[in-house]
């Protein structure tokens, strides 16, 4: 698939299509940056973002994204953010959200057309108080919107784990969630405009294929050419439904909340996984956490291992404070070694808990 724009004037506007084999989605914006960054791979013609805390504007001028690098990130990503974005302040929410994607993409979700915006900006301060009014007009607006889409999420996903639901696929959850007007999502597609693709956008593609190697390929490999629809709108909500219905096309590519910090997110490998892999500040990503929490608590519960951390302190302490009873060292390395192969031979099952939990009562 082309990851090149429909020939059309997309600097008012904010552009996103996506490819489901490679699971990504490209967007293409006239967003004005403030403490983002990206870096340009110039062999795929891409960009990806990232936000950086103490990046410096150039006297307020930035720079759009242009036709031929769109940035690109996983499938579902904006959407993700946006679930996940902090919207108490305006600080929090660019922090979480709208470095990625500036505020063009509110234009047609307040009710009067949003004119702050403009080309340049004398100085950062200029921009920051354009901005951080626009957030606070339309902060209830996004606040709603959050929790609508959340509502559409839990159902879509099952994320309530109804086990009446568990038999029916996204697509139907989506369809019926629509239909029966759960929420508002119904609504959220008005201001979506779709741009058909069509093969005069693989000229860059293929700009040093001959037409015949084109053809033969073609011909010989049954191939066609991937094609894709590319939606146009500066209405955040529209871009969400058009995300979320892509989304809940796409088998074994669910939304699940993190069972360890709440956070939405799409697993990487394992459709059952319960930890995100966010970065978290000071702090490591909660699939790392997250199992040794569950691993602690799993402890906690096993009165076997229970038991046997308490004897193996007790007789720890007991070495420690006798140092010259070589008979006394010698018996606590006989015991850890013979606990420790009880444990592993619990945790294969070739003994049950309360078989190990005896066992550590009886030789303590």
């Amino acid at each position: 698939m082309s990851n090149i724009l429909p020939e059309v004037n997309f600097f008012n506007g904010f552009y996103i299509w996506f490819n489901k084999e490679t699971k990504k989605e490209y967007y293409s914006t006239p967003l004005y940056y403030y403490k983002a960054d990206y870096h340009i791979d110039y062999d795929n013609h891409l960009l990806d973002i990232f936000y950086k805390e103490n990046a410096k504007t150039d006297n307020g001028l930035k720079h759009p994204a242009t036709l031929y690098f769109p940035f690109h990130e996983k499938l579902g990503l904006l959407l993700l953010r946006f679930l996940n974005a902090d919207l108490s302040n305006y600080e929090s929410a660019y922090k979480t959200f709208f470095y990625a994607y500036g505020f063009e993409i509110l234009k047609d979700l307040s009710d009067g057309y949003i004119s702050e915006l403009s080309n340049n900006y004398g100085s950062d301060e200029e921009y920051l108080k354009a901005t951080n009014r626009i957030f606070e007009d339309l902060k209830e607006n996004l606040i709603n919107l959050q929790y609508e889409l959340k509502e559409a999420v839990t159902y879509i996903y099952n994320l309530d784990n109804n086990k009446l639901f568990e038999k029916y696929t996204y697509s139907e959850r989506f369809a019926v969630y629509l239909i029966k007007r759960k929420g508002s999502l119904y609504s959220y597609y008005k201001n979506d405009l779709i741009l058909r693709d069509s093969y005069s956008n693989k000229y860059k593609e293929f700009e040093n294929t001959s037409e015949y190697d084109i053809l033969d390929s073609l011909h010989t490999q049954n191939m066609l050419l991937s094609m894709s629809e590319t939606h146009e709108s500066t209405d955040l909500s529209s871009i969400c439904y058009a995300i979320l219905e892509e989304l809940s096309k796409t088998p074994n590519y669910p939304i699940k909340k993190c069972q360890n910090c709440g956070m939405y997110f799409i697993p990487n490998a394992k459709t059952d996984e319960v930890y995100c892999d966010y970065e978290k500040e000071n702090s490591k990503p909660c699939r790392e956490l997250g199992a040794f929490q569950s691993y602690t608590e799993r402890l906690k519960q096993n009165k076997a291992m229970g038991e046997y951390r308490r004897t193996y302190q007790q007789k720890f302490m007991q070495v420690r404070k006798y140092k010259d009873n070589k008979k006394l060292a010698k018996d606590f390395e006989t015991w850890k070694k013979q606990a420790k192969e009880k444990i592993n031979d619990m945790k294969k099952g070739k003994l049950t808990e309360n078989e190990v939990y005896e066992w550590i009562i009886k030789y303590k």
